[in-house]
């Protein structure tokens, strides 16, 4: 659909994703995306995607917020402008971009976390979907990813990107074992040079440990996955606006996986040989 190497796409995370990182995942042959959340103004937003064209001319996403919060109407004609071919919606109805995005010669994928999302999603035209399971970093929801993957794969007739869990070549092999047409990673890029999470960010996410991931909606009002030990300080719901947002760190159980900073080049290099040992050393059953 996208014609890049590799069937891995670079999350575009909040604090996170940037122009580097984006451009470093699509030249290492994934597709690599931004967070429209990042960029305070849209002039901000269309520079950044100039920086990306400046290093690479390989497909890029964003993920656009389709809600009377965010400027979606200026963000996306920027986007378009720029070349952008992935758009993955949330917060909002994807029709309302799906024909411009496609008269550009763009795709629209929207994350769900249950059938029912899946169902309203496919009605309404989107070109796939990216199947968000428990243990994903940010907005996630409860459905295993084992078991959200291959049972969206039978209800619907749309492509499915598998998303939580997911940082290493064998987990990958695994999604795609189970239907997913590619995979979504998202807290293994949160410790890369290129990223723009701070230091004690990318440190918090190599010390933690799976169990250390709390699912809660107390910071946004939805469920979310976060490193504990940066809301241990929340003591009551609050709102957003009145926390230090560089302080709240969001990740996912794969934080399992991260043992350092690497390149993030360097990550899909590793996971595409991983995927490609996994593929000839399972063990052969017979029956």
């Amino acid at each position: 659909m996208f014609g890049i190497d590799y069937p891995i796409i670079g999350a575009p995370m909040f604090q996170v994703s940037n122009e580097n990182l984006a451009a470093a995942i699509t030249e290492a042959g994934g597709l690599g995306c931004i967070s429209l959340t990042n960029y305070q103004t849209v002039d901000q937003l269309g520079d950044a995607l100039s920086r990306i064209r400046q290093r690479t001319a390989k497909p890029i996403g964003v993920n656009i917020h389709l809600s009377g919060k965010f400027e979606w109407r200026k963000q996306l004609a920027a986007c378009l402008d720029k070349g952008v071919q992935l758009f993955i919606t949330a917060l909002g109805d994807p029709s309302l971009v799906i024909d411009d995005i496609h008269q550009s010669g763009g795709k629209v994928f929207t994350s769900v976390i249950y059938l029912k999302h899946a169902k309203r999603a496919e009605e309404r035209g989107v070109d796939g979907l990216i199947a968000t399971g428990a243990g994903a970093g940010g907005h996630c929801g409860k459905i295993s990813t084992m078991v959200l993957v291959p049972y969206l794969k039978r209800e619907t007739n749309l492509p499915i990107i598998a998303a939580g869990g997911i940082g290493t070549g064998s987990q990958m092999a695994a999604a795609l074992s189970l239907g997913a047409s590619g995979v979504v990673i998202g807290t293994r890029l949160i410790a890369t040079p290129e990223a723009s999470s701070s230091l004690e960010y990318k440190q918090a996410v190599i010390d933690a440990l799976p169990e250390d991931i709390v699912f809660t909606d107390r910071i946004t009002g939805n469920v979310a996955s976060w490193i504990g030990k940066s809301i241990e300080m929340l003591d009551t719901p609050t709102d957003p606006f009145a926390a230090e947002w560089k302080n709240l760190w969001s990740a996912g159980q794969s934080v399992a996986q991260v043992k350092g900073v690497m390149p993030a080049g360097e990550i899909i290099a590793e996971m595409v040989a991983e995927y490609n040992r996994v593929l000839t050393g399972l063990p052969a059953i017979e029956g």
